[in-house]
């Protein structure tokens, strides 16, 4: 997989040879993670979750990580509502 290089109570993240991986360590592997080219869109999208702000940003490749590793359904139906 890759070399952890951060962690808090909720997420890992993973350096790869093609960017990074964020795991929700709360739900599984398959349905928690998602794939990022930059480390600094790492803690973006945790410092988003564990805040439960909704982004600036509409990409769509954005929102679909946000919701992939959201574990709070308030919190994703918002991020359903910006699709």
């Amino acid at each position: 997989m890759g070399m952890q290089v951060y962690q808090n109570n909720h997420y890992k993240v993973y350096k790869t040879d093609y960017g990074f991986i964020i795991h929700n360590i709360d739900k599984s592997f398959e349905k928690g993670h998602t794939h990022v080219q930059k480390y600094a869109t790492c803690m973006v999208l945790i410092k988003l979750l564990v805040n439960k702000r909704t982004p600036k940003s509409r990409s769509k490749y954005f929102l679909e990580s946000l919701m992939r590793l959201c574990d709070d359904e308030n919190y994703m139906h918002k991020i359903q509502q910006l699709l």
